[in-house]
């Protein structure tokens, strides 16, 4: 890296506080039980061996020989990328499961080798030579192009599904460069190495002209956590995955397009609640918990002294996905339809059809299945969530 500060002033105001309670333990705990989760353990053998063998060859044959990494390093990728569509999208078929797979691998790679000033500068021009219509200039760049098209061809008949399911995948490369750029920003300058116009500020200050900046209330940067966050979440491109198990798969987009906007801060939020505590034990603070806890200072806190606190974010965070949670349940009328489904009664009695129903359990599948991949990931660290508790009353 480069400058002098390894953040911007935003991100090096961040701070681990020293003696942070865990608190937030038995609050994410109860966040699990008011978004009525339910832990269903994965069926052994696995119904999906053909999605995994596919997967595994994949990793192992075709993106080993373009990297560096090691068969222990692709080993984790192929576990993480795999893990996450199996237990998120069990109802989708081989086909949709295999380049969702393959995409997130891709997005893990890309995201770890923007440190290298090399892949930077290629990474940089990735959307350039797609919108030019030219070719990629490193192997791995080609093959995660291939496969962004290769799932634009999936969602062939609805072209804003596609779009909802295509373009953040291009987005995210973008967003990982903006990181790296926030991530090396030079405080005194208020500018990072690799933004245009950096080194005529360098040598203005090498003249003996000063960039010194006067102070900014913590409260002006309020969305910024969440504007950098939904860059490379590529929460929505998820989001668009659940209501399309098949290439055949047509549930009306209209049925469940006001669901969109919830279901996607669910995935992120979600990600970063039960990431919290790794985070913690790791003493990272450039996530969007402390981010936002910065941005929100002048608000009054919880703690002795009046101030907000990390953990007055965290409960902000979860009564927002908890109340996001209630109001796509409600959109789908995830509720009627259980009920209906439990009691053994006729839909067309609520109003509602078979695609209703659908569009209904692959979000309730989708919900319970992103959080049960969490939480038996051993990267989560959160052995201390006892899943049994959480198992339906049906199990």
């Amino acid at each position: 890296m480069t400058g002098n500060s390894s953040s911007s002033d935003i991100l090096s105001s961040v701070r681990l506080e020293k003696n942070i309670s865990k608190d937030y333990i038995p609050r994410l705990q109860l966040l699990l039980h008011e978004l009525d989760y339910r832990y269903v353990a994965p069926p052994s053998p696995s119904p999906s061996m053909n999605f995994f063998l596919a997967h595994h060859e994949w990793i192992h044959d075709t993106v080993g020989p373009m990297t560096s990494w090691t068969t222990s390093q692709l080993d984790v990728l192929e576990d993480s990328s795999s893990a996450l569509i199996e237990r998120s999208y069990p109802s989708a078929d081989t086909e949709m499961k295999v380049i969702l797979a393959k995409l997130t691998a891709l997005a893990i790679f890309l995201d770890d080798s923007v440190e290298n000033d090399v892949m930077y500068e290629e990474i940089g021009n990735f959307a350039h030579h797609l919108h030019i219509g030219e070719s990629q200039s490193s192997g791995i760049l080609k093959l995660y192009h291939e496969c962004i098209k290769e799932l634009s061809h999936l969602h062939e008949g609805d072209a804003v599904l596609r779009g909802l399911a295509v373009m953040p995948w291009i987005n995210f490369v973008d967003g990982c460069l903006l990181e790296k750029r926030l991530l090396t920003l030079d405080t005194e300058l208020r500018a990072s190495p690799y933004d245009m116009g950096y080194q005529h500020l360098a040598k203005q200050r090498r003249d003996g002209i000063s960039h010194v900046a006067r102070e900014t209330s913590p409260g002006a940067k309020i969305h910024f956590p969440l504007f950098i966050r939904n860059r490379t979440g590529i929460s929505e491109a998820y989001t668009a995955a659940i209501f399309k198990c098949t290439k055949e798969q047509g549930l009306p987009l209209s049925r469940y397009v006001m669901a969109l906007p919830d279901i996607s801060f669910y995935i992120m939020a979600i990600n970063d609640l039960l990431s919290f505590h790794k985070e913690e034990l790791a003493g990272e603070t450039v996530n969007l918990i402390h981010l936002r806890t910065q941005a929100l200072k002048e608000n009054k806190g919880t703690s002795a002294s009046g101030e907000w606190t990390v953990l007055d974010t965290f409960n902000l965070l979860c009564n927002e996905v908890r109340e996001a949670a209630n109001r796509i349940d409600e959109i789908v009328r995830l509720q009627d339809i259980e009920t209906m489904m439990r009691d053994r009664s006729y839909g067309r009695d609520m109003g509602l059809s078979e695609v209703d129903v659908t569009i209904a359990l692959q979000w309730r599948e989708f919900r319970d299945g992103y959080i049960s991949w969490h939480l038996e990931s051993q990267r989560y660290k959160l052995d201390f969530i006892r899943r049994e508790q959480f198992q339906p009353t049906w199990i």
